[in-house]
């Protein structure tokens, strides 16, 4: 049967019992709590004829971004697909946009995610889905052109308004549209305030004008509302301890590592990124990190073989070579090597743009050599965005390259490198003050 959401979009479940439990599990992923996936297990052991359930787990399978998971996404899409007769069009085309994703071709998929949602535009399962996606094309164009596409079709008085609006405020920032973003952003929070990405993304706003103290004021929250939140709450711990490290307060951002972004059991990719992005701003400013690295190298060994995301193979070998963990860098440059020359992937582009030169500069850098090093960078720096992820997460490979250059020696790339940073964040304190110290010299 069909069931109307409360946008009076159809979905296909046996009875409305199953259609309520789908609807929950769905309200579960849009609000970044743990308990989807079990909610989808209990409806799947009731109704395993529920055509959107198995999308959606095998989507947050494919979201772990883990190999490890792979074959249980694949699994998912195969119930999804035997079930598929039962479903309407726009089912059928989530279940391909999850083949797409699945097989590699994200671009493929993001295809079918707008073919899905110019069918049905409250569609909130595709647009989180493209959405989610698109922030590792390292696109902002792309990211402000799914803004612009959704907006209209989106008003208050539409349920769920204030999801759509917190996404809209993301592409709209990263694209610089800083004003119009915050006003959206802030009216989702409003709407939906058991919805992280509006808070998230209001964040990078305040982060990306240079608003830090009120960035951390805005980050101030009840502590019932991050009960259950999982990966989320701890990328958002990583956005209130890059305010604190962008005002000067290294002794307070480094606290923030020890008591809540260094991982306890193996790092997944979101928690590997945050903790390695935030060691390597506080060593660039001369603070002494430490064993640290060497425990987070430890936390990171299962990604040596793992290519499911570019983002995290940075990442990956960040903290290797922080961690002088010279076999380990070693192991992952060539397997990241070989991927990029064989895969015929967006992601695998990405990692011949980004990662392959990323690992030799790291390992150059290992031995001393700061000029390759350098040089390696400066070839590859246009190419940063490629990695994906957010205009203040790329942030570190800028950060690293200024590092290098003024290693090398190199003054005056140096110079220029740290005053176009500051162009675009001139609150920014610890590149105020490497910029200082580089011209007393």
């Amino acid at each position: 049967m069909q069931v109307k959401d409360a946008r009076e979009v159809n979905w296909t479940a046996g009875d409305n019992a199953s259609a309520d439990a789908l609807f929950s599990a769905m309200n579960s992923y849009f609000t970044f709590r743990t308990d989807a996936m079990d909610r989808l297990d209990l409806l799947l052991k009731r109704d395993p004829e529920v055509p959107a359930a198995h999308v959606l787990k095998g989507s947050l399978l494919m979201f772990s971004r883990s190999a490890k998971n792979l074959p249980a996404a694949t699994e998912a899409l195969e119930a999804a697909e035997a079930v598929s007769g039962s479903a309407n069009n726009r089912e059928r085309l989530h279940i391909s946009a999850l083949r797409a994703w699945i097989q590699g071709d994200v671009l493929g998929a993001q295809n079918v995610w707008d073919a899905i949602l110019v069918q049905e535009p409250h569609d909130l399962l595709a647009l989180r889905l493209q959405h989610f996606n698109a922030m590792f094309l390292g696109s902002s164009d792309h990211l402000r052109a799914l803004a612009g596409r959704s907006l209209s079709d989106w008003s208050d008085e539409v349920p769920g308004a204030g999801f759509a609006y917190g996404m809209a405020c993301m592409g709209l920032e990263e694209a610089g549209e800083f004003e119009r973003a915050e006003w959206i952003g802030r009216r989702g929070a409003e709407l939906e305030p058991d919805d992280l990405w509006c808070v998230h993304s209001v964040a990078h706003v305040m982060e990306g004008e240079g608003r830090l103290d009120e960035g951390l004021a805005w980050m101030v929250r009840p502590e019932t509302l991050w009960e259950g939140r999982g990966p989320m709450r701890h990328h958002l711990w990583w956005h209130e301890a890059l305010f604190l490290f962008e005002t000067g307060d290294y002794d307070r951002a480094l606290d923030y590592y020890d008591r809540r972004l260094a991982p306890q059991e193996p790092a997944n990719y979101m928690e590997l990124s945050n903790a390695a992005s935030l060691l390597l701003r506080l060593e660039s400013t001369g603070v002494e990190c430490g064993d640290r690295w060497q425990s987070l190298a430890m936390k990171s060994d299962h990604m040596i073989e793992d290519r499911s995301l570019t983002f995290s193979d940075i990442h990956t070998l960040i903290t290797f070579a922080m961690a002088r963990d010279k076999i380990a860098l070693r192991k992952t440059s060539d397997l990241i090597v070989a991927y990029a020359s064989t895969a015929a992937t967006y992601n695998a582009n990405a990692a011949s743009r980004v990662a392959v030169p990323l690992a030799t500069a790291l390992s150059a850098r290992l031995r001393g050599d700061a000029r390759k090093a350098t040089d390696t960078l400066i070839q590859a720096r246009f190419d940063f965005p490629s990695m994906g992820g957010s205009n203040a997460q790329r942030d570190v490979l800028e950060i690293f390259l200024i590092d290098c250059a003024i290693a090398a020696g190199d003054r005056p790339l140096a110079r220029r490198l740290l005053n176009q940073y500051l162009d675009q964040r001139p609150e920014a304190v610890p590149m105020r003050n490497r910029l200082k110290e580089l011209e007393a010299v």
